[in-house]
């Protein structure tokens, strides 16, 4: 299986969160840029469509990146920033020998 460089055309960034301290010394969470990849982007199916919408109106997407040390080194913890939106990162796989990383993701649609 290849990834095909012609449908990697959405940049996508991964946010990653870090612990900051406000000014009363209170930890706070900050998200700060962990990367920024060229991705393949397949928005989810019928069925995931409708599971989604019973789940409190979210919206599905795949995102698909080549592997080199910063996508390999995703957590689910991280999120996604892309289309003007936040997705939640539910499940990371790799594809192929060392050969890209799948990125499934959920945003909240209001």
């Amino acid at each position: 299986m290849s990834l095909d460089a012609g449908r990697r055309n959405k940049r996508i960034i991964i946010e990653r969160a870090t612990e900051t301290r406000n000014s009363l010394n209170e930890p706070e969470k900050a998200w700060v840029e962990h990367t920024r990849l060229w991705a393949s982007v397949y928005f989810g199916s019928g069925d995931e469509q409708r599971q989604a919408a019973q789940a409190g109106g979210a919206q599905a997407a795949t995102f698909e990146v080549l592997a080199n040390s910063k996508s390999r080194s995703l957590l689910l913890t991280d999120r996604v920033a892309f289309d003007g939106g936040i997705w939640d990162i539910r499940a990371i796989a790799p594809m192929g020998l060392n050969e890209g990383v799948k990125i499934n993701a959920v945003r909240a649609v209001s």
